[in-house]
């Protein structure tokens, strides 16, 4: 189990600001920003999001939900509409189909805005958010990362990360 990790307003606005963007690795923002961290209060400008009967709060690529007396950085929840792909997002082609990737999170356009989607088997992405996890088998370093699979590959000379399903168990 993850241990919960709580910042204060002046700690994380202090952090978002010295944050880097890497705009080639489709990872946006400060590292520590990841699935289970604590915050007490929503950064500015972000916006409410709703998926079925579920309330979100989402600000450049993070979803939040209540907890406690804060926020929580939770998974993205499939099918939530967004005004725009967050931050030095890349995008990704899946045979013809382009996506914009960022931070583990796969988005498509959706009238005048975007939408989050699973990721779509095959999408080759260079880089994996910080807290994915790994697990070898028959040699093979596989990442999980919110419920998707990847293995290692290389396209174009690149080494990267391909979706794919759940590796064989050992």
């Amino acid at each position: 189990m993850r241990t919960l990790r709580r910042w204060t307003l002046p700690l994380l606005s202090a952090l978002v600001v010295g944050g880097v963007t890497i705009p080639s690795t489709g990872c946006v923002g400060p590292a520590f920003v990841s699935l289970g961290t604590a915050i007490d209060i929503l950064p500015g400008g972000f916006v409410s999001v709703t998926v079925g009967t579920g309330r979100y709060f989402y600000h450049d690529g993070i979803f939040y939900r209540r907890y406690r007396r804060g926020y929580l950085v939770v998974p993205a929840p499939m099918g939530a509409v967004v005004p725009s792909p967050p931050p030095g997002y890349v995008t990704v082609m899946v045979e013809r189909d382009p996506y914009a990737y960022s931070r583990g999170v796969f988005y498509t356009p959706w009238e005048s805005r975007w939408r989050v989607v699973a990721a779509p088997p095959g999408a080759f992405v260079r880089v994996l958010p910080a807290d994915a996890h790994g697990v070898r088998v028959s040699g093979v370093e596989y990442k999980e990362y919110a419920g998707v699979w990847y293995r290692p590959a290389i396209r174009e000379g690149h080494r990267g990360w391909e979706v794919t399903e759940p590796p064989p168990a050992p």
